[in-house]
């Protein structure tokens, strides 16, 4: 069957009911009819869409390139089948802009047109979606990338450069001795922040890693502290940290900065991990220190972290320190069972 043995009722019925958007434009560019749909994309009332040049449906700065097109198409008889791989803007009657996809077929010789108009909204947003979870993919690679080479190159080097100084230092003079000394030791310094850096790229983003779970953790201690805890992380913390030491060790770094927060008045903090076999977990700040010992160590605080520590065969104490704040140690051997009462 074609479409001239249609009947009127029917051909009336299928332009009416149409989902998509459906226009009739006349040859000087203006809407002569429109079913439903094409009124609620575009938000005109049906008597002001009818009339209108086609012109007012697209975005300002095109109108003028429009009109030429739709020009030279209606003089052509030109036609064109909707294609996902053309993503073209309608815009509305208050002003926002609308991504859509476009059929247009010649009605007669005349150049009168029929445009079908689909809103293509939503295969936008999940197009855009995917595109940003393919870059958080591709940037999380490039990070475990980066992480390796400084764990297998950048390390090693700095590995080999200290040895080197320090079988130097054994056969220098006293002087150039100290002065080696003190070379190997800011190496150590480097190779403990570089290990940090290879923690931080390659396990802050991966979804349920501890790294993850630190970085949540200290994001929500800096609003309480109003600045951001320094972190430093040496060692194997990912691989050698066991679930139960994890769950205890976090929840005693979120007890401590709280207890910073609350009591200590700093200004600064910073939170050590040395992952070995046994993790220790060191919280320093340069606030007001112990003023009362005795109510620091009887405090409900203090005591959770210790039972946290103990738990695990561990320990937890805290020490005014030589240079004004506090220092916080918990620490756990990694491997040990968990001791339940």
């Amino acid at each position: 069957m074609s479409t001239t043995d249609l009947e009127p009722g029917l051909l009336r019925r299928i332009f009416t009911e149409a989902p998509d958007g459906v226009l009739v434009v006349g040859q000087g560019g203006q809407v002569v009819a429109a079913n439903a749909a094409a009124v609620a994309l575009t938000g005109y009332p049906i008597e002001r869409l009818i009339g209108l040049p086609v012109e007012e449906l697209v975005q300002l700065e095109a109108r003028e390139r429009h009109a030429r097109l739709r020009r030279t198409a209606q003089d052509e008889h030109i036609e064109r089948p909707m294609s996902s791989s053309m993503t073209l803007t309608l815009a509305r009657a208050d002003g926002s802009l609308v991504p859509v996809e476009i059929a247009l077929s010649a009605l007669d010789a005349v150049g009168t047109y029929l445009a079908v108009v689909r809103d293509v909204s939503e295969r936008v947003r999940i197009t855009d979606r995917l595109e940003v979870s393919e870059e958080i993919v591709l940037l999380s690679q490039e990070r475990e990338r980066i992480a390796r080479d400084l764990h297998d190159t950048v390390l090693q080097r700095l590995f080999g450069l200290g040895l080197e100084l320090q079988a130097a230092g054994m056969r220098a003079e006293p002087a150039m001795a100290d002065r080696l000394s003190a070379a190997v030791d800011e190496i150590d310094l480097v190779i403990r922040e570089v290990r940090t850096a290879v923690f931080t790229l390659g396990a802050a983003h991966r979804e349920g890693s501890i790294g993850q779970e630190l970085g949540i953790l200290l994001a929500q201690s800096s609003r309480l502290l109003t600045f951001t805890p320094h972190v430093r992380i040496d060692g194997p913390l990912e691989a050698v940290l066991t679930p139960e030491v994890r769950t205890e060790m976090i929840a005693s770094l979120r007890e401590a900065l709280g207890n910073v927060a609350r009591h200590a008045r700093a200004t600064e903090a910073h939170v050590e991990v040395d992952a070995g076999e046994w993790i220790t977990l060191r919280v320093t700040d340069n606030g007001t220190g112990l003023v009362d010992p005795d109510r620091v160590v009887r405090g409900n605080g203090l005591r959770n972290m210790r039972q946290r520590a103990e738990l695990l065969g561990g320990t937890c104490t805290i020490a005014t320190r030589p240079e004004g704040g506090t220092e916080l140690t918990w620490s756990a051997p990694v491997r040990s069972a968990v001791q339940r009462p």
